[in-house]
């Protein structure tokens, strides 16, 4: 059987609780996980030019995540 096909199989809740077990692995080891280089490239841009729109509280930070994602979701 696939990794593909377990997680098929899977509840969303389940599917959650794997990617949160993932991350964790992943993050505890993090100089082993490569970021691409464009990356860099960004994070240099962003420093370089902040962005002139007010902070958002993290919660409002994460509902405005969900809509741009989901009205993505959307168009394709």
């Amino acid at each position: 059987m696939s990794l593909e096909s377990m997680l098929a199989a899977l509840t969303p809740q389940e599917k959650l609780d794997a990617m949160n077990i993932l991350w964790r692995d992943l993050s505890a080891n993090p100089a082993g996980v490569r970021s691409p280089n464009w990356h860099g490239d960004v994070l240099a841009e962003r420093i370089k030019n902040p962005s002139q729109k007010p902070s958002l509280p993290l919660d409002a930070a994460f509902d405005d995540v969900r809509e741009r994602l989901n009205e993505r979701r959307a168009q394709g």
